[in-house]
């Protein structure tokens, strides 16, 4: 009998250890207390696939909830990360000498909160374009249905006579873009 308590009393410690460090100290409360819950089930299924069902019911939505909030909160270093990339895309067109013939670079796509690409109308090595990805359509809205987005637009064009980069954002509120709507 007591190895069967200590067996528990482990299972309760990876269960609390895996929720606290998955999802924070909200999950270290609520996994134990879902995998305390599925224990006192009878049900053979239940009792064989109790790891599964911890997972789906006492893992994932704390993760799903706070994947959001996540994102969300590294909005300046995801805006940093883009004019990176920005920054870079106007450096391979003057290091190819704005021969868009040899240019055949792959350009970023982005990442969690932006999406990079070059507008239908344009050439490369002329502009290149972020804009905050659309979090409220799509699978995305389950996760961002009440969250602020706040993010602009970045652009970068590039003169093909000077090699200069005109580097210009949507809104002067928003982090990342400084008074006259560059950066």
């Amino acid at each position: 009998m007591h190895n069967t308590q200590e067996h528990k009393l482990i299972e309760y410690f990876i269960a609390a250890f895996s929720g606290g460090a998955l999802t924070g100290p909200g999950g270290l409360f609520l996994s134990t207390l879902i995998f305390f819950l599925l224990n006192r089930q009878k049900g053979d299924f239940i009792h064989k696939s109790k790891w599964a069902l911890w997972t789906v019911f006492g893992i994932v939505p704390f993760i799903l909830t706070s994947y959001p909030s996540f994102v969300l909160l590294r909005n300046d270093i995801f805006t940093e990360e883009v004019k990176r990339s920005l920054n870079n895309q106007a450096l391979k067109c003057r290091i190819s000498e704005l021969n868009s013939t040899e240019m055949r670079s792959k350009i970023s796509p982005g990442n969690a909160l932006y999406k990079t690409y070059i507008p239908k109308t344009q050439n490369e090595c002329t502009v290149y374009k972020s804009q905050p990805r659309n979090l409220k359509s799509g699978l995305r809205s389950i996760f961002f249905w009440n969250r602020n987005l706040d993010a602009t637009w970045f652009q970068i064009e590039i003169d093909q006579i000077t090699g200069e980069a005109q580097k210009l954002c949507g809104d002067s509120s928003k982090p990342g873009c400084d008074q006259g709507n560059i950066w």
